[in-house]
Order: structure tokens, then C-alpha cells, then sequence
């Protein structure tokens, strides 16, 4: 399956009901999708391999009226760190572990190596939203990869269980760089929040530089569909 094709399975699975919410899941090249826990189970009961995953799924809804009003949701779920909704920088994280083939049960890191691709699912009241990113890719450009590196040092080759303090100590030094223009994901939170919301224009060239840098580290595949016609809007 092509990113599209990964996309719009996924949307129909959302419009069907038959993605678990607020859950992480993993979906296996051969379509099949299980929340994160079973999918352990499969594994630790040889019905399936590691190698067999393919998209790190993080399927969360948010309380919102309008779409519009979380802007940074919205527009740049794949750096979301907003305390009402999801936590995609923890979804980075996780899925990379993962497709290391690194072990936290309590942290939702169960190993996958064949891991290509993380997926932002969000449902607004008018729209769905559905980004993709190449796990790879994503890992060299965000500095996640070298991150991985830093914290386990030369534990990395035998360790396999990671512990709390590992993996918090990781999303914590992700979320703390400066990727987005010069601004860590916090900062990149209250621009996108001034800009949208309160209409301060003078941010636009901060913004724009902002989605540049963005779309740069990703490269993600980005679909949007209306949630009456379930259709995708090309925007």
C-alpha cells in the first residue's frame, strides 16, 4: 500500500467505526489492524512477527466544536503537544522504539520492526485528518535517531526493555529542540495559536517559516476528508 492507499483505508475504517479510539494500534501489511496490547499478544503467541507491522496508528479524538479552533492540531498534527488532546511527539517516540524493536509495556513500545510509517488520526466535527510520516525519515530529520543514541549509549545494542525514565528523558530532548524555525514544539504551540486565534499578523512570516520547516522534517502525507460526504477535500 502507497501512502494514499494507507490513508484512505484508514478513513474508512474511522467512518465505519472499526478503529478503536484513543488508543494506539498497529496496522500489519496484510491490512489487518490491532490495538497495541493484542498485538503483543499476537506476537508473544508467534501468530505473528515484528516484521510483519507496518503502520504505528495513533487514532485520537479531540474535544473540540469546530475544527478551526485547534489550529495546531490541525494543520500540524505531526508536532502536536497540547495538553487538551493527543501527544503526537509521545506517538513519534513510541513508534520509533518500537521499529527498534525496544520493550515497554507500560509505555505502549512493543517491537515492530517492520515499522514503516506513524499515522496521525484526527477527527474534528467537520473533518478528519490524517497524516502520515516515514518512521525513517522522520527519526534522521527531527534528530530523533541521535537522541536514541545519546540516552542508552552503549546500552543500545544489548539493552531491550527500556525503562519510564529512559523513554521520558527521549520525548523530552525531542520536544526541547529547536526544530520548527528557531522554536521547539512548545513555542510552535502558542505562535500558531496567536496567529490563528487572536489574528496577530505579524506572525505570518514566522508561520509561514514555521509550515516550511514542517512539511521539511516530515515530508507527510496529508489527507483531509469531509466527515458528511466522507469524501477527501482537496485543498
Amino acid at each position: 500500500m502507497d501512502r494514499k492507499e494507507i490513508a484512505d483505508y484508514l478513513a474508512k475504517k474511522v467512518f465505519n467505526g472499526e478503529l478503536a479510539i484513543n488508543i494506539y494500534q498497529v496496522m500489519l501489511k496484510n491490512k489487518q489492524i490491532y490495538n497495541i496490547g493484542y498485538y503483543d499478544w499476537l506476537v508473544e503467541s508467534y501468530k505473528i512477527s515484528p516484521q510483519d507491522a507496518f503502520v504505528y496508528i495513533d487514532f485520537a479524538t479531540i474535544s473540540v466544536v469546530e475544527s478551526y479552533n485547534r489550529p495546531v492540531a490541525y494543520l500540524f498534527p505531526l508536532a502536536l503537544r497540547d495538553e487538551n488532546s493527543t501527544y503526537s511527539t509521545h506517538g513519534i517516540v513510541k513508534s520509533y522504539l518500537s521499529k527498534l524493536g525496544f520493550y515497554n509495556p507500560n509505555y505502549y513500545v512493543y517491537p515492530a520492526t517492520g515499522l514503516k510509517y506513524y499515522a496521525v488520526v484526527l477527527p474534528f466535527s467537520d473533518k478528519l485528518v490524517i497524516e502520515l510520516t516515514d518512521i525513517d525519515t522522520m527519526a534522521t530529520n527531527t534528530g530523533l535517531r541521535k537522541i536514541v543514541v545519546e540516552v542508552l549509549g552503549k546500552d543500545i545494542l544489548t539493552q531491550k526493555k527500556l525503562s519510564f525514565d529512559q523513554i521520558q528523558e527521549i520525548i523530552f530532548k525531542l520536544e526541547e529542540q529547536k526544530l520548527f524555525a528557531g522554536h521547539n514544539v512548545y513555542e510552535v504551540q502558542e505562535i500558531i495559536q496567536r496567529y490563528y486565534l487572536k489574528q496577530n499578523m505579524s506572525l505570518a512570516k514566522e508561520v509561514l517559516a514555521i509550515t516550511d520547516a514542517y512539511n521539511r522534517i516530515f515530508q507527510p502525507y496529508r489527507a483531509v476528508y469531509d466527515t458528511s460526504t466522507r469524501q477527501q477535500i482537496f485543498l
